[in-house]
């Protein structure tokens, strides 16, 4: 029998938990994290049994992983092994991920774009979409409304006029809350993990959102950011510039280090650790979101750093 073709993002993720959890480095709370990823869908364990199972030698072969996997710190000649090990099975799963991402390209009642992939499309009722990068959402047009439903990621949206009279609301749905667009251009999003996790962020450069949550609602008008995060109303953000992603770069304008590998862990599939030492470093530049090896070159051109790649998923960053 065939195997359910996997999602690219899947795949990405089930690399970036391999990689975290032989780096040595796996804690009570991000094992947890990497368990209720694997429940949380049939397509997260498949991804990860994939990994188990592409050579049996992982598991009887490399103590360290195992040890990883009980909560036990892998000893350093363990971590000094694993890295060999890790590169093979990388490199492996990374031929996989490219098959898998070109069999899911035509899914229509999920979108998803995987790290680093930006795809631009049109709905029915002619609005414009851009989804940035590990987004995934379902489009849920009724006679009655216009939904999106964004699960993780980030969108730029410019309404259409409705096709249908009387014209349908269009909404976008989010875990916290639902950002309804009154003849607009805005973006929407919301991150499953990282610093902004489990928070929806709205800004507007034409036009105007309703932004409604458990218990608020608040007017954004253009030229307005605002955030919505489970249980708290509504908070202004900085007034927002035209979103750089949607030109294919990553503007820093005098940005702190450990912020700048923040956005730039949304973009780079695998690991990327930052030094504390050089957190507060800071950089001004443009730098292409489509060639992340040269952002990382980059930096070591502009800041006192050095940036080490054991393997292809797995990058430190430290001082010089």
């Amino acid at each position: 029998m065939t195997a359910t073709p996997l999602p690219a993002a899947v795949v990405d993720a089930a690399v970036e938990w391999l990689v975290h959890l032989w780096s040595g480095e796996a804690t009570d709370t991000s094992r947890a994290q990497w368990r209720r990823w694997r429940a949380a869908d049939p397509l997260h364990e498949q991804a990860w049994c994939h990994v188990e199972t592409t050579d049996a030698r992982w598991r009887t072969g490399a103590p360290g992983l195992s040890a990883a996997l009980a909560g036990r710190p892998a000893a350093p000649q363990r971590r000094r092994a694993l890295g060999g090990m890790a590169a093979l099975a990388v490199a492996g799963l990374a031929v996989y991920a490219g098959r898998e991402q070109m069999a899911t390209r035509g899914w229509l009642a999920e979108l998803r774009t995987a790290k680093g992939e930006q795809r631009r499309l049109q709905l029915p009722d002619g609005t414009q979409l851009l989804l940035n990068t590990a987004t995934a959402l379902d489009i849920d047009f009724s006679p009655t409304l216009r939904r999106l439903r964004l699960h993780t990621g980030e969108l730029l949206i410019a309404t259409a006029p409705d096709t249908q009279a009387p014209g349908r609301p269009f909404v976008v749905d989010t875990p916290v809350g639902r950002a309804q667009a009154l003849g607009t251009r805005f973006t929407v999003r919301h991150d499953a993990d990282g610093p902004a996790a489990g928070a929806m962020q709205v800004a507007v450069f034409e036009g105007a959102v309703e932004l409604r949550g458990a218990s608020s609602v608040r007017h954004i008008a253009a030229g307005q950011a605002a955030q919505l995060s489970a249980g708290s109303p509504a908070a202004d953000l900085p007034s927002p510039q035209a979103p750089a992603w949607a030109d294919g770069v990553l503007v820093a304008s005098d940005m702190r280090l450990d912020a700048f590998v923040d956005e730039l862990r949304r973009y780079r599939p695998g690991l990327v650790q930052l030094a504390p030492e050089v957190a507060g470093l800071r950089l001004s530049g443009v730098f292409p979101l489509a060639d992340t090896d040269r952002i990382l070159q980059a930096l070591v051109q502009v800041l006192p750093v050095q940036v080490h790649v054991p393997v292809r998923y797995w990058v430190r960053i430290g001082p010089t």
